[in-house]
């Protein structure tokens, strides 16, 4: 089946905020097709300027309506263009919506179910991701006079056949008030910079209001020691960042998260500092690093690209710490 976008003339405009995972279902595999420049992605929340609608062919605009383009998306029409709304879920219909979380089902209701009854002075097509799904807006559109295609679920091959991700955790609690500040424009740096890690982290409630923006982050909740205990004995990830500045309650702390590197069978990143400096054996079993953000960026991308570094640092962790124990 041909997806209705090999009609558009290119580039095409994308209007999508948050919907990741429809994209990469629906629009995903005509974007690896047609190559990089197949889509012209459009900030969703500030009024477009007359160059930025000049520039496109047409526009798909996915799940929700962005208030500030309402005004754009008539011009778009009006100037022939096409505009197209891209849907996967039944958001037109009260009835539909009616079991979900009141504070959701408010903001579709903002986003896309208030203007039902205008739809087709808005969009010269509805692209839909099922044919039941088709039948339920032509219900909900009555006799408004805008065609609904059934797009093909073709998604580009990396939905499945995902990219080698590298896993890099934090994961002490929020006690560490300090580290965590200090934490959370590294972890965004190193994010901007890369696009294949994998950050883990557990934060409570407040904290991870902060850290939620950061892109490709795993937040767990705080779990009780035998939870933890066997949750970080059974996965494993690349690096486990130990961060611990210069105050009065540290000052008190023991080496505890070597051991959690060796369980999770980790290349431990520690701040070079008691206790770890001194216990850590540097280049053998951890890494020890100043305070210096930049030091712990450098020390990451080294060690990232250095399989054989990050196994025999890894190596060296478990076995020292199993000497350790007793029994």
């Amino acid at each position: 089946m041909l997806h209705p976008l090999f009609r558009l003339c290119q580039p095409v405009g994308l209007l999508s905020d948050g919907a990741a995972p429809t994209k990469a279902y629906w629009l995903g595999g005509f974007d690896v097709q047609q190559g990089a420049d197949a889509f012209v992605e459009l900030d969703p929340h500030r009024r477009p300027e007359p160059r930025e609608l000049a520039a496109i062919c047409g526009l798909v605009v996915v799940r929700t309506i962005p208030r500030a383009w309402l005004s754009g998306l008539r011009q778009l029409r009006a100037a022939g263009k096409p505009v197209v709304l891209l849907l996967d879920d039944a958001l037109l219909g009260s009835e539909a919506l009616a079991d979900l979380p009141l504070l959701y089902r408010w903001r579709l209701w903002w986003g896309i179910s208030r203007h039902r009854a205008c739809l087709s002075d808005l969009f010269t097509e509805l692209w839909v991701s099922t044919a039941d799904l088709a039948d339920q807006c032509r219900q909900e559109l009555g006799s408004q006079a805008i065609p609904i295609k059934v797009l093909p679920l073709r998604p580009a091959l990396g939905v499945v056949a995902t990219q080698k991700a590298f896993r890099i955790a934090y994961l002490a609690t929020a006690s560490h008030r300090a580290e965590l500040a200090w934490l959370l424009p590294l972890l965004a740096e190193l994010q901007r910079r890369r696009s294949d890690c994998l950050v883990e982290l557990v934060l409570n409630q407040s904290w991870r209001r902060r850290f939620r923006h950061l892109p490709r982050t795993r937040i767990f909740y705080p779990m009780d020691w035998e939870t933890y205990r066997m949750d970080t004995g059974n996965r494993s990830v690349d690096l486990l960042l130990v961060p611990l500045l210069p105050t009065a309650f540290n000052s008190g702390r023991a080496a505890v998260k070597f051991f959690d590197a060796a369980r999770l069978g980790a290349v431990g990143l520690y701040s070079d500092r008691t206790p770890y400096q001194g216990f850590v054996r540097d280049g053998i079993d951890g890494q020890l690093l100043p305070d210096a953000p930049e030091a712990w960026l450098e020390a990451i991308d080294a060690l990232l690209l250095d399989q054989s570094k990050r196994q025999q640092l890894a190596v060296g962790c478990r076995k020292r710490a199993l000497q350790l124990c007793s029994g």
